[in-house]
């Protein structure tokens, strides 16, 4: 019986090891793919700021697309998924002469921008 007893707590204990773990895991995903979300839409802003020619970097403003946030938040996106399509980021430039320019622009899976649409070309 005390064989018994101590075989449950061990196997107990090693599947909250396990938990605990794979929880850890995954907040550690979390983390990096905040700091790739950071870290991209900063290449975007700095892109966009280039191309429109931003008196600023204040005037660039930069944001992960909603449902790709969202799919994110729910943790239906994870960071493999990101290495391998990259992100996309809605921004507007203000204080551009003529139209703000906003539109979307999209990152590859090592952070790179690959596309920038105005919406108003």
């Amino acid at each position: 019986m005390r064989r018994t007893t101590l075989l449950c707590a061990t196997i107990a204990a090693a599947g909250s090891l396990a938990l605990a773990l794979g929880a850890q895991a995954q907040s550690n995903d979390e983390a990096k793919i905040e700091a790739r979300v950071g870290a991209w839409g900063r290449n975007c802003k700095t892109a966009i700021a280039d191309k429109f020619k931003a008196k600023s970097m204040a005037d660039v403003d930069v944001s992960l697309g909603e449902s790709l946030r969202a799919s994110i938040d729910a943790g239906e996106i994870s960071l493999a998924d990101i290495k391998k399509s990259g992100l996309s980021y809605n921004f507007r430039v203000h204080h551009v002469p003529g139209k703000d320019p906003q539109g979307y622009c999209n990152t590859d899976g090592q952070g790179n921008v690959e596309e920038i649409s105005n919406m108003h070309d």
